[in-house]
């Protein structure tokens, strides 16, 4: 078999190593200082976009403040929502009444309730089961986008 001697073409812009070096800067989102050989001077390169970093503490904070101006439901209408829903025999009954709740309080105040109903009971006799429930229930896109349009939720 026949040895081939072929090479692809190294065209000029692929001698331009400074310039391969500040576009992968570019996209690499980091900020330095390159010597070009055609020109003596420094050429200082910046990125626009923000880095990965600054977009999660940006989101972190964001989650921050929203939590820090949620008002905390009473522990009255806690104890008092929690004993109603508890009378509730049957399961799923007991689970649309803290739906119900999700929807009127909001989903904190409905986990606090399902919560509070196994205070004080030992952990056989507690309904962890009502409160997955719960959970699932509003992890559903329906009552999550309910929640999102009363302003009970909001999307970060």
């Amino acid at each position: 078999m026949a040895q081939s001697n072929y090479q692809e073409p190294i065209e000029q812009k692929d001698l331009d190593l400074a310039k391969k070096l500040r576009e992968a800067n570019i996209d690499a989102g980091e900020k330095e200082t390159i010597p070009t050989p055609e020109v003596s001077k420094e050429v200082q390169v910046e990125t626009i976009a923000e880095s990965p970093e600054e977009k999660v503490s940006e989101k972190i904070e964001t989650a921050r403040q929203t939590i820090g101006t949620q008002q905390a439901a009473p522990a009255a209408n806690i104890a008092s929502d929690a004993q109603s829903v508890s009378g509730i025999e049957e399961f799923e009954k007991k689970v649309e009444k803290l739906v119900e709740i999700a929807g009127k309080y909001g989903p904190e105040h409905a986990i606090q309730v399902a919560q509070h109903m196994d205070k004080g009971k030992d952990s056989a006799a507690a309904d962890n089961y009502t409160l997955d429930e719960i959970h699932d229930r509003l992890m559903e896109d329906e009552l999550r986008s309910q929640l999102m349009q009363k302003g009970l939720l909001t999307e970060l």
